[in-house]
């Protein structure tokens, strides 16, 4: 079977976006990779059947291409778009999108400014101090992820956050304080009990606080067990490895490992996320009507030139939702106004109540398909 190889290039803000995907045939899969200035930012692999023919491998590719070109698109220009727009909220979506699909600089930049427009905006900050240790701008990390939790301390996630802010700046103790906190906040939280155990073992390995150094392995082998309990798929080789350093009394080799078992996980969740934010603006109240229509257009042209790919169809179901949503919200609008001008028009008033009614429904409907299901 032929190897088919497409290639697209997007100049955007002095960077330049390289597109590329082929089809891998020893593997069976469609493979979409995206560059920035050289550098790697994401990659999605689709599968397909062993008994597919050319014919329809030349068309996944194709449309697999075409589906990342235009979501990259998509983002860049809704990045230009919600600077221009200075809505906090707006910011706050698009930079957790970007987040997620490693456009770092540009997500920082939406946090900054949503933050420098609401002061008080704490997920942003929780949003930022992960954005800036992704960076390895740990300082300023710590700086957002305190903010955080002065704002809302009661929030184990922030908590979790803050610690491991401090681990990234080897501040063991103060990490261990906030996974303390954290797990106090939520008895099942896998992540902050093996963040926990982790800032065990870096505090005996920087030798920071000899008071930590007691029973060390028994503590931190209960702390990585309650974190398998809840989530089991902690547990692969480099967990078996790094628990056998741990006990062996290797305690840099455990740690390396055990925190590329923590780093696996999270990377597992941004990809699980990435294709769902790659999206946000179906999955969020923020956009406008102008920009469902411009993606039903979008989607429309591509079905025509793909009318098999069905995953186009479900995307486009979901922006007709949308649309649905912005109408009946325009309805109600209109009603409102009627009875501004007339109190008394009894027709207005049960269409209100029977249009707000009906709107909620249709929201959670909506939120439900596209959260469930993205």
């Amino acid at each position: 079977m032929e190897s088919y190889r497409l290639k697209s290039r997007i100049l955007e803000n002095e960077k330049e976006y390289l597109i590329q995907t082929s089809n891998d045939v020893n593997q069976g899969v469609i493979k979409t990779s995206i560059f920035v200035d050289g550098n790697l930012l994401d990659a999605n692999i689709l599968p397909h059947s062993e008994d597919i023919c050319e014919e329809e491998i030349l068309k996944l590719v194709k449309s697999a291409h075409g589906e990342r070109k235009t979501e990259l698109e998509y983002l860049l220009k809704s990045y230009r778009d919600v600077i221009e727009q200075a809505e906090p909220k707006m910011m706050y979506h698009l930079g957790t999108a970007l987040f997620h699909k490693r456009m770092l600089p540009e997500a920082r930049e939406l946090f900054r400014l949503a933050i420098g427009l609401q002061k008080d905006y704490h997920e942003v900050y929780y949003f930022l101090a992960q954005t800036e240790m992704a960076l390895k701008n740990i300082s300023a990390a710590v700086e957002a992820a305190e903010r955080a939790v002065e704002l809302r301390s009661d929030f184990a996630d922030y908590r979790n956050n803050l610690g491991e802010a401090y681990l990234e700046a080897g501040s063991c103790k103060r990490a261990i304080i906030e996974f303390e906190e954290a797990v106090k906040r939520n008895v099942y939280y896998a992540d902050a009990y093996f963040n926990l155990a982790l800032s065990y073992i870096l505090n005996a390995v920087n030798r920071e606080n000899f008071e930590l150094y007691s029973d060390l392995t028994t503590t931190c082998t209960d702390l990585f067990k309650k974190a398998i309990l809840i989530y089991p798929d902690y547990q692969n080789q480099a967990y078996n490895e790094g628990i056998s350093s741990l006990t062996g009394g290797d305690l840099k080799r455990a740690y390396n490992l055990l925190r590329v078992v923590r780093e696996e996980k999270k990377e597992k969740v941004r990809t699980q996320k990435a294709s769902h934010f790659n999206r946000f603006l179906l999955y969020t109240d923020w956009l406008s009507e102008g920009n469902i229509v411009e993606r039903i257009e979008a989607l429309e042209k591509e079905l025509h030139k793909n009318p098999d790919y069905v995953d186009l169809y479900y995307e486009l179901a979901i922006c007709h939702m949308h649309r649905a949503k912005f109408a009946w919200q325009k309805g109600t609008e209109y009603l409102q106004k009627a009875l501004g001008i007339n109190r008394n028009l009894t027709k207005a008033k049960k269409a209100l109540d029977l249009s707000s009614e009906f709107y909620l429904k249709l929201a959670d409907a909506v939120c439900d398909i596209t959260e469930k299901n993205g």
